[in-house]
């Protein structure tokens, strides 16, 4: 009788050497390489894409980057946008806040107002003469010290104050003459029971800039005085970090009056604008790009560029924004085309989006920064849900170096998986092995049992 367990111990025994391949990429097969820096210790980092990855890369997507620590391993990485800029936000000021009684139209008609100082310097005076003050039916902020649109007002009131519930009407002015309505309707409340206390002092709207600002209370007027008045500027949104890159031409038609770009590398173009070579020029002009020199030029936009000079500065036309881009060459085509701007040629600028690699520090360092290979496959790790909550250190990068050479930027050449076609081989004749051993067993075991004549 065969036994099976020692058939399968043979057959694995024999398809396990096979199993082991060529491993993962290590640092020589790629191009070129960059030594990384890490200022503090961290379990991750995040290093700035330089324009040299862009240039020496075989693939758009950045597939062919890596990072390996000192024993020479690849650690788990991302590519991920670059992280914006933060939202800047001046902190609170006091500002001059002056009383409106209620003899005091709501067109501030009848009052006496006079400036005599570049902050505190309004001076709110009713022709009425009383005892008995009239409530407070709103107030006037000075806001001439800012320069920023503001957003937001904290007010405050004594702490002994009684309980109130009502909204403020927000107009702001620049001569306190001509009021415009910014918010209707912003709730205030100040109410305690057993205890617990319910206050709303921040009343916001949209972002407005103006010198002067009145605030009066809609309906019934709050028992109380207002202290002070603290404003917040405007919130700024984050600011999305940007590379930029220029190139002159490389070349010019005069005949079609075409110039002709190189940028040197497959970049993720999204913004452009061509700078003219002399000033008070104008030009349309029409911007294609190619992937490759043999391919046929594809239209990217069509519009006007200017170059002007005003006193001491100039003004140009802004950047346009375009879908990205990652095609290497670019042409400028005027028209009409008997347009002109000058002998000398124009220059390309383009600018993209900044991206970082944010990698594990897994092993020890120092780490590198690997690029440029022609049969790299993804191999990048979902890091987003893992690093919430934890500390990523910015990384400096050093020069670049050379690695593998030039030639890893070439597909590996096509081969036939000879151990793979041995291993399945070998795999597929054991189970044809098994499936006979398990029918001579069957025949044994059913001879035995037959009753003998």
């Amino acid at each position: 009788m065969i036994r099976l367990p020692s058939v399968m111990l043979a057959l694995i025994s024999a398809g396990a050497p096979l199993l082991s391949t060529a491993g993962d990429l290590s640092l020589e097969d790629f191009a070129y390489a960059i030594p990384i820096t890490t200022p503090a210790p961290s379990s991750a980092y995040r290093i700035a894409i330089p324009l040299d990855v862009y240039r020496n890369v075989a693939h758009d997507d950045l597939r062919d980057v890596r990072v390996f620590n000192a024993r020479g391993e690849a650690v788990p990485s991302e590519v991920q946008d670059a992280v914006p800029k933060p939202a800047i936000q001046a902190q609170g000021l006091s500002l001059p806040v002056f009383p409106l009684r209620a003899d005091a139209r709501v067109t501030l008609d009848g009052l006496q107002i006079s400036v005599q100082s570049q902050r505190a310097a309004v001076r709110v005076q009713a022709d009425h003469q009383s005892t008995e003050p009239p409530p407070i039916t709103g107030y006037v902020v000075d806001a001439r010290g800012l320069t920023l649109p503001l957003s937001a007002f904290h007010l405050n009131w004594p702490g002994s104050a009684p309980d109130f519930s009502g909204s403020l009407r927000i107009e702001s002015s620049d001569d306190l003459a001509v009021w415009h309505l910014v918010k209707s309707d912003s709730p205030v409340v100040n109410l305690r029971a057993e205890g617990a206390q319910l206050v709303q002092s921040r009343v916001e709207f949209p972002s407005t800039k103006a010198q002067f600002w009145r605030l009066a209370w809609v309906g019934k007027p709050a028992p109380f005085e207002l202290s002070s008045v603290i404003a917040d500027t405007a919130v700024d949104s984050p600011q999305v970090a940007q590379m930029s890159l220029t190139v002159a031409a490389t070349s010019r038609d005069d005949k079609r009056r075409e110039f002709s770009f190189d940028l040197g590398a497959r970049l993720p173009v999204s913004q452009l604008t061509i700078e003219l070579p002399e000033p008070n020029s104008v030009a349309k002009l029409q911007i294609l790009s190619r992937a490759r020199p043999s391919d046929s030029w594809r239209q990217v936009t069509e519009a006007d560029f200017f170059r002007v000079q005003s006193g001491a500065s100039e003004q140009t036309n802004d950047r346009i924004t375009i879908a990205t881009d990652f095609d290497r060459y670019w042409l400028a085509r005027l028209t009409p085309a008997d347009n002109a701007f000058g002998n000398a040629a124009p220059e390309l600028h383009v600018a993209w989006n900044a991206r970082d690699l944010v990698f594990l520090a897994r092993g020890s360092g120092p780490f590198v920064l690997a690029y440029g290979n022609g049969s790299a496959v993804a191999a990048r790790s979902d890091l987003s849900l893992l690093l919430k909550g934890v500390s990523v250190e910015r990384a400096e990068l050093g020069a670049p170096r050379s690695a593998g050479g030039p030639a890893r930027l070439q597909p590996a050449p096509r081969f036939v998986p000879w151990k793979m076609v041995i291993l399945w081989s070998t795999l597929g004749l054991g189970v044809m092995l098994l499936g006979w051993m398990a029918y001579r067993l069957s025949r044994e075991i059913s001879r035995a049992q037959a009753p003998k004549a």
